[in-house]
């Protein structure tokens, strides 16, 4: 009997923990993600901030703490998103847990990258609401 343990030992086939690479990849796609949608909203909203100024619109409350914390605010969350999704994959967790952790961290990037397209956009469809009232 303890022959054959020996033998299945030496024969023991060893595999590539293919949900930690899933997970990982998963991880570095996001981490990418996240960093991409703060270069981009952080270049954008200087425009937008430009484009109110020039037309003298009376930008909503919301909008005016977007632009005027667009700095600091846009990229420490998006890093802190990645920070916390590198995070994740130190923890001792099962690959699938943090595969889903990682989906739900990039679907928030995601609709956070479109509350604050909206958020800009505001202005111009409450002028284009008040443009339609006076025809």
């Amino acid at each position: 009997m303890n022959e054959n343990y020996s033998v299945s030992a030496q024969n023991k086939i060893v595999r590539f923990p293919v949900g930690s690479f899933i997970s990982w990849a998963a991880t570095a796609i996001v981490v990418f993600s996240c960093m991409l949608l703060a270069v981009a909203l952080a270049r954008s909203i200087p425009i937008f901030a430009n484009l109110f100024q020039q037309l003298k619109v009376e930008v909503p409350w919301l909008t005016h703490l977007l632009i005027t914390t667009y700095y600091w605010l846009v990229p420490s969350f998006f890093s802190a998103l990645a920070i916390f999704v590198i995070w994740k994959e130190c923890s001792d967790r099962e690959p699938r847990h943090k595969f889903l952790l990682t989906a739900r961290v990039f679907f928030t990037a995601l609709f956070a990258t479109g509350l604050m397209i909206f958020v800009l956009y505001l202005p111009l469809l409450t002028l284009a609401s008040k443009l339609a009232i006076a025809k």
